[in-house]
C-alpha cells in the first residue's frame, strides 16, 4: 500500500550516500545508490551487480577517486581500459557525484542506441542534403536531458532568447513529429553548450559507437544498399563534438569494449585538450572488498581472506563479471 511504498522510500533516503562528500577515506568502502538517483536500467553493469547482490551498493575504487581529481583539471576527459575493467561503473559513479555538487548530467549509458535501433530519413536542405536524421535517437537523447535529477534545473535555465525555459523546449521537443525532432534535440545540444548559468556535464557511455558504422542503410539500386556511416547521422555529429565549457562543463567519454562491436575503433584523439584516463582491472585489495560485499549479502561463503581473494584475482583477471559467474556456478 501507500504507507509501505513512503517507508520504503523513507528508508531508502536514509541508506543513501552523499555522493558529493566522496573523497579519498572513502575508496575501498560501498556507497548505497537509490533507485531515483540512477534508475537500474540505465548501466547494464550496475544492473548486473544489483541483480547479482540485491542490494544496492558499488565499491568506491581508488580510480574513481582519482578521475573525481582529473575531472576537475580537465574539460574533456576519455575513459579507457580492458573489457570488464569498470569503465561503465566508473562514469556512472561519476555522474551520480556531479549531479550531488548541482551540475546538469546529460547521462548517455548507452550512446550505441543513438546510432541504432533508429528510425531514419534524409535530411535534404542545402549543405546538409547528404545528412541524415534520426528521429528515434533524438527522443532518446531529449530523455536523456530531461532525466528526473535535471528537471529543475532545466526549469530555470533560459533559452538563450529568453522566451521560454529549456525544460519547456526539451519537452516540446518530444512531442514533435519526426521531420522536427532532430533538429530540436540539436538546438537543446546548442543551448547546452553555451549555457552560463549552469554546469552541464556530457557524460557518454560507448562513446566510440559515435564513430562507427550505424545499422541503417541507404537503398542505391534495385539490389543495392550501402551502410549509412555515423560520419552522416546528423545527431551524432552534433554529439562527437559538444564541448559545454561556459560555465566549468566538462565532456567525458567511455569507450565500450564490448556490446558496440568490433566494427566500432576505440576512439582516439589527437586534441591535445583531452585527456586519457585508464580504469584499470580490478586489484587484489579491491577483489577481496568485492567479495566480502557479496559474503555480507549471502552470495558467497563464509571465510573470505587475502588469499582466497588473490585466487579470484588470478581466476578471472579482477573482472567482476566472470567473478559473480563463477560464484553462481558455484552456488547452483
Amino acid at each position: 500500500n501507500d504507507d509501505d511504498e513512503d517507508q520504503e522510500q523513507e528508508q531508502e533516503q536514509e541508506t543513501t550516500t552523499d555522493f558529493a562528500k566522496l573523497d579519498g577515506d572513502s575508496v575501498g568502502k560501498y556507497v548505497l545508490v537509490s533507485k531515483s538517483q540512477l534508475p537500474l536500467d540505465q548501466c547494464k553493469a550496475i544492473e548486473r551487480e544489483f541483480a547479482f547482490t540485491g542490494a544496492n551498493g558499488l565499491l568506491y575504487r581508488k580510480c574513481d577517486d582519482a578521475l573525481r581529481e582529473v575531472v576537475a583539471r580537465h574539460e574533456q576527459v576519455h575513459l579507457r581500459g580492458y573489457r570488464g575493467s569498470g569503465k561503465s561503473v566508473s562514469l556512472a559513479m561519476l555522474v551520480l557525484r556531479e549531479r550531488a555538487l548541482g551540475s546538469l548530467v546529460v547521462y548517455l549509458p548507452r550512446a550505441s542506441h543513438l546510432v541504432t535501433r533508429s528510425s531514419y530519413q534524409k535530411h535534404g536542405e542545402g549543405e546538409q542534403e547528404d545528412l541524415w536524421d534520426t528521429p528515434d535517437a533524438a527522443r532518446v537523447f531529449l530523455h536523456a536531458v530531461a532525466a528526473e535529477p535535471n528537471e529543475t534545473l532545466l526549469g530555470k535555465i533560459k533559452t538563450s532568447d529568453g522566451k521560454q525555459t529549456l525544460l519547456e523546449i526539451v519537452k516540446s521537443g518530444l512531442e514533435k513529429g519526426d521531420q522536427h525532432v532532430t533538429q530540436n534535440a540539436i538546438d537543446v545540444v546548442d543551448e547546452l553548450v553555451k549555457q552560463k548559468d549552469v554546469r552541464v556535464v556530457f557524460a557518454f557511455d560507448e562513446h566510440n559507437a559515435l564513430y562507427g558504422p550505424s545499422d541503417m542503410h541507404e537503398v542505391k539500386g534495385p539490389r543495392s544498399r550501402k551502410n549509412i556511416h555515423t560520419d552522416r547521422l546528423r545527431l551524432a555529429l552534433k554529439l562527437r563534438s559538444c564541448f559545454p565549457t561556459a560555465n566549468g562543463g566538462r565532456y567525458i567519454a567511455c569507450d565500450s569494449t564490448t556490446d558496440v562491436g568490433s566494427s566500432n575503433p576505440v576512439f582516439k584523439s589527437e586534441d591535445e585538450n583531452v585527456f586519457d584516463f585508464e580504469i584499470p582491472k580490478f586489484n587484489v585489495a579491491e577483489t577481496y572488498a568485492l567479495l566480502k560485499h557479496y559474503e555480507e549479502v549471502g552470495k558467497c561463503s563464509r571465510g573470505i581472506n587475502k588469499q582466497i581473494a588473490l585466487e579470484f584475482k588470478a581466476l578471472t583477471n579482477g573482472k567482476v563479471k566472470e567473478i559473480q559467474e563463477y560464484l553462481m556456478f558455484q552456488n547452483a
